[in-house]
């Protein structure tokens, strides 16, 4: 049966896990993969839930529960398996297996050892038909790379059978798992499957064989973006050529400006400044011709070339080009109109005015910005870059001040993770408890030190507003009534005085 390059990936995957399986002395799988390649991980969990030539005939019981504190993610974990479980039930009677297994997650204690019970206990009701049990944490967040490791050695504690698995994704790129990898531990198998999705989309669509110039296109724009990403400028300069020909002869304008927006990346990669810049403004041509000729996107393709030029004027330490950039960004985007990278564009042009002394005109940058984020829903209003606009102009106002509040949002998160870390300990102390009630208690007090350390915070940073001219305090007002309380505090960069001093000072 012949696969294709998905398939051989997942194919790949499947023999990682059976070497994994056949080493009884193992209960951990730590998959280290690069970041593009968890999709695929995705994929492949996906796909062991159906009868195929690419199925281990394993049971992989995924959970992407966050990772907050040890008993809130015990807690949720349990929770989760016993939800998963009721929703198959009737799936199970379908294929003729009795749904009879009960689990109560109040019933066991909200830590490792407690999950673990009640994974335990599912596993040997079903192992039989089920083959091997795997719980895969693939959580969305971690708050603490420490206490999220702690806690797996703590369940690697708990004895279980050679049928139950624990499997664990780490990042190749950004490793968080490191002293679990390099710990030697005897339960723990490291492995790094080879992964690459941009290399997978590439072969795909090499073996699709598509006919047509779309197809023809669509392989050679993969290829140009895989030696991007891993190929020298040469071969990057040479392969756009012929791309920026094929979609020249087809007269896709639009294409054009991707191209060079490509070959702009990896100028700038390069630190190229100048040529960088040059394919830019060479987009931007071709994104106006594509504009004349009624592109619905050719606005937007405009607006990119501007923010790409920008950025890299900016990285080349040329602010006052850079801020230009940024301006005339600022009005291509009111023109489309795109209001949320409008703010960008006056929020990056007033960082450059600033960064210039250019106090008058960085203060406008700020305000047009905040009178842009008044004409957009007061829920969207935090998912763009408003709040730090906000800030950067209070800073400009008052910048002293602004370090202050600073400060006090890194003494807030200095209690904050003593109040975590000690919650830990204690947790960890607590892990063989047979009942909830000590772990509940730990919990309590984290969560109330947690909103203690926060109200305090809140009720510095408004005295410290209030201390400051009508001006700064009219400003942050106005901001606040856009933002909502937990404005500024969300968006602070916490940093204490002395390192912002000595960061002034460079």
């Amino acid at each position: 049966m012949a696969f294709n390059p998905v398939e051989r990936s997942l194919l790949g995957l499947c023999q990682h896990w059976e070497t994994f399986r056949s080493d009884a002395s193992k209960r951990l799988l730590v998959w280290q993969v690069q970041d593009n390649a968890v999709r695929t991980l995705q994929c492949f969990f996906e796909v062991q839930k159906h009868e195929t030539a690419l199925s281990t005939r394993d049971l992989f019981i995924v959970f992407d529960t966050p990772f907050e504190n040890a008993m809130q993610f015990s807690r949720e974990l349990k929770e989760t398996l016993a939800g998963q479980y009721d929703a198959s039930r009737e799936d199970l009677e379908q294929e003729g297996i009795k749904a009879d297994w009960r689990f109560n997650p109040e019933d066991h204690p909200d830590s490792a050892t407690g999950f673990l019970q009640g994974l335990h206990s599912f596993a040997a009701k079903y192992h039989d038909v089920a083959g091997h049990v795997a719980a895969v944490f693939m959580p969305q967040q971690v708050a603490d790379d420490t206490a999220f490791c702690s806690w797996l050695t703590r369940a690697l504690s708990v004895e279980m059978p050679e049928y139950l698995r624990l499997v664990v994704i780490d990042s190749h790129e950004t490793p968080r798992l490191s002293s679990l990898t390099e710990s030697e531990h005897p339960l723990i198998a490291n492995a790094s499957p080879k992964i690459d999705a941009l290399a997978i989309a590439q072969q795909t669509f090499a073996e699709e064989g598509g006919v047509g110039s779309g197809a023809v296109f669509r392989n050679i724009l993969m290829g140009l973006m895989t030696l991007v990403e891993k190929g020298s400028i040469n071969q990057v300069k040479s392969k756009a050529t012929d791309a920026q020909a094929f979609a020249r002869r087809q007269g896709w304008a639009d294409q054009e400006v991707v191209i060079t927006m490509l070959v702009a990346g990896a100028m700038l990669k390069e630190k190229r400044f100048d040529d960088a810049i040059q394919e830019y403004q060479g987009a931007r041509q071709s994104a106006v011709q594509a504009t004349a000729s009624g592109h619905p996107a050719g606005q937007q393709l405009v607006l990119q070339t501007w923010f790409g030029e920008a950025g890299t004027q900016l990285a080349a330490n040329r602010d006052v080009k850079a801020a230009e950039c940024y301006d005339r960004a600022a009005v291509v985007a009111q023109k489309i109109p795109d209001l949320i990278l409008a703010i960008e564009a006056f929020r990056m042009s007033l960082f450059c005015h600033a960064r210039l002394n250019n106090r008058d005109a960085a203060l406008e940058r700020g305000r047009l910005a905040l009178a842009l984020g008044e004409r957009l829903e007061p829920e969207a209003r935090a998912t763009t870059t408003l709040p730090m606009a906000a800030i950067d102009l209070l800073r400009v106002m008052e910048p002293e001040r602004v370090k202050r509040m600073e400060a006090i949002k890194q003494q807030q998160e200095v209690r904050q993770e003593d109040a975590r870390v000690r919650a830990e300990q204690q947790a960890a102390g607590a892990e063989d408890a047979q009942e909830s009630q000590a772990l509940r208690v730990i919990e309590a007090q984290l969560e109330g030190e947690t909103a203690q350390a926060g109200q305090a915070a809140l009720q510095a940073i408004e005295e410290e507003a209030g201390a400051g001219d009508e001006a700064f305090r009219r400003q942050f007002t106005h901001a606040r009534d856009l933002l909502g309380e937990a404005w500024p505090l969300s968006h602070l960069v916490a940093a204490p005085i002395a390192d912002t001093a000595e960061a002034s000072a460079a």
